[in-house]
């Protein structure tokens, strides 16, 4: 186990390995670079030049900067050609080395690398968190319900930065960690926590790419419980096989919603949601009961389970809204029932109470 804990934190890190060593050697270099200039001057001017130790190292100084308080009494005409050398190699070796710090700092790589240290630790610090893979339209109401529950997320996307997406998302959603990145790598998945996270979403609009990120996140995490946007249900198998656990077509879906919708219209009923387990179709409704048999009854006296498996799981009345109301409950005219149950219970209700009386 050591062994493999080592591997991943040598793995997790590569991505931006490159940009660590290539900023921290220059650094160094600007480092030695400056501080030879000040050695081999300082030690010319104290052991050739007789000036003090103090003032050979104020002096390089100073000629360095090109302060200019003029030449030292004793300088000797060598010493004069050594300043001169000075003044040229020192300007040329800090002007090189400042403006490489204000490049770095200006093009954003140094700012990049500590970001993604932060990113790191954070992560390192995650577990059974969800992973969300593109933050379009799609990526962003996921996270923002899964934020709605309180679910740690880490957010991937190779287009949008950080910024942009903490304005999309509401202020109460923003605690999201985000890895800049293609998911389709193994790097981009390991820095986003991919081993110690228990699910991955993915909501990218190709699902030729949705099925190579659920294949990288399987390969890397057998465990992990995939979800996935597909476009086409013709490519339903390929999901299947890439091990995608719950691939969710949204377009059908939307489209069927839609459908209900006019179906219902259709039959003046309010459909909130319909839900199909195990070959059931169940409903959940509002119900209107303004010039109905159910006006002035208690809810005990309607038998609804015995006769129809039917559950009044909420009443509305004004603005109040009684969640798993009372047997007792006596149901006024001024009040709309939340019912639950299958759709031939509800049809049965419907037919016995709410044609007026």
């Amino acid at each position: 186990m050591p062994n493999k804990s080592k591997k991943h934190k040598k793995h997790l890190n590569k991505t931006f390995q490159f940009l660590e060593r290539n900023i921290v050697q220059r650094l160094k270099k600007a480092l030695l670079s400056i501080t030879a200039v000040f050695v081999v001057g300082t030690l010319y001017y104290w052991i050739f030049e007789g000036f003090s130790f103090i003032d050979a190292l104020f002096f390089v100084g100073i000629t360095i900067s090109t302060v200019g308080y003029g030449i030292h009494k004793e300088l000797s005409v060598f010493g004069k050609f050594f300043t001169l050398a000075l003044i040229l190699a020192g300007l040329s070796i800090v002007l090189y080395n400042v403006s490489y710090v204000t490049a770095l700092l200006v093009e954003g790589d140094l700012l990049r690398l500590l970001r993604q240290r932060r990113v790191e630790r954070k992560v390192s610090r995650m577990k059974d968190h969800i992973i969300v893979v593109g933050v379009g339209k799609i990526g962003t109401e996921v996270i923002t319900q899964l934020r709605r529950l309180n679910e740690p997320v880490v957010a991937i996307d190779s287009v949008i930065s950080e910024e942009e997406l903490k304005k999309k998302l509401p202020a109460n959603a923003s605690e999201v960690v985000f890895v800049r990145g293609d998911a389709t790598n193994e790097d981009t998945l390991l820095r986003a926590g991919i081993k110690q996270a228990r699910a991955l979403i993915t909501t990218l609009p190709s699902d030729a790419l949705n099925v190579f990120v659920s294949l990288t996140a399987k390969n890397l995490n057998h465990d992990i419980y995939i979800i996935s946007n597909i476009s086409d249900l013709s490519n339903l198998t390929k999901f299947i096989y890439a091990g995608v656990d719950h691939p969710i077509a949204t377009a059908e879906i939307a489209g069927l919603k839609m459908v209900e919708a006019i179906g219902f219209l259709r039959k003046k009923e309010n459909i909130v949601d319909v839900l199909n387990i195990l070959d059931r179709t169940f409903q959940v409704e509002i119900l209107d009961i303004t010039n109905t048999k159910l006006s002035g009854k208690k809810i005990s006296e309607l038998r609804l389970k015995e006769k129809y498996n039917v559950y009044i799981v909420a009443i509305i009345r004004g603005d109040e809204f009684i969640l798993g109301p009372s047997k007792d409950e006596v149901l006024t005219k001024e009040s709309k029932i939340v019912l639950f149950g299958e759709e031939s219970g509800l049809a049965k209700f419907r037919d016995d109470f709410l044609n007026g009386k």
